[in-house]
C-alpha cells in the first residue's frame, strides 16, 4: 500500500485499537483464559491479530474495510454483553469498565471504517 497522509492516520487509528486492545485483554487476564475455554474470545483475538496487518499497512483498502466493519461489530456486540445486567451483576465494575473500554473500541472502528472506505474511494477516482 502507497504511503499517504490517509494511510498513516489509518496506522495511527489501528495502532490505537491495538494499544486499547491489549489493555483490555491484560486486564482481563483470568478472564480471558475463561473465555479462551468457552470459544467467547475467539473472534476478539482474531480481530487482534488481522489488525497488525492495518498497522503494518498492508493489504488493500478493501481488506482494511473488511477488518474494520468486523471489528465496528465485534466491538458493538461486546458493549453489549458487558453492559448487560448479567454480566453488571457478576463482574461489578470490571464490566462497567470493559463496556467503557469497548464503547472506545467503537468510536475508534467507526473512524478507521470511514476513513478506510474514503481511502479506496480516493485510490479509485484516482485510477481513473
Amino acid at each position: 500500500m502507497k504511503t499517504t497522509p490517509a494511510t498513516n492516520t489509518l496506522r495511527w487509528l489501528a495502532a490505537l485499537q491495538q494499544a486499547k486492545d491489549t489493555v483490555t485483554i491484560l486486564g482481563m487476564n483470568f478472564m480471558l483464559l475463561f473465555g479462551l475455554m468457552m470459544g467467547i474470545a475467539v473472534p476478539g483475538l482474531i480481530l487482534y491479530f488481522l489488525r497488525w496487518k492495518l498497522v503494518r499497512a498492508t493489504g488493500s483498502p478493501a481488506t482494511a474495510i473488511r477488518i474494520w466493519g468486523w471489528s465496528l461489530v465485534h466491538e458493538f456486540l461486546c458493549v453489549i454483553l458487558f453492559a448487560s445486567e448479567g454480566t453488571q451483576q457478576e463482574l461489578h465494575g470490571m464490566a462497567t469498565l470493559l463496556a467503557y473500554g469497548y464503547t472506545l473500541g467503537i468510536v475508534v472502528s467507526m473512524a478507521g471504517l470511514v476513513m478506510s472506505i474514503e481511502h479506496r474511494n480516493a485510490v479509485q477516482a484516482a485510477a481513473e
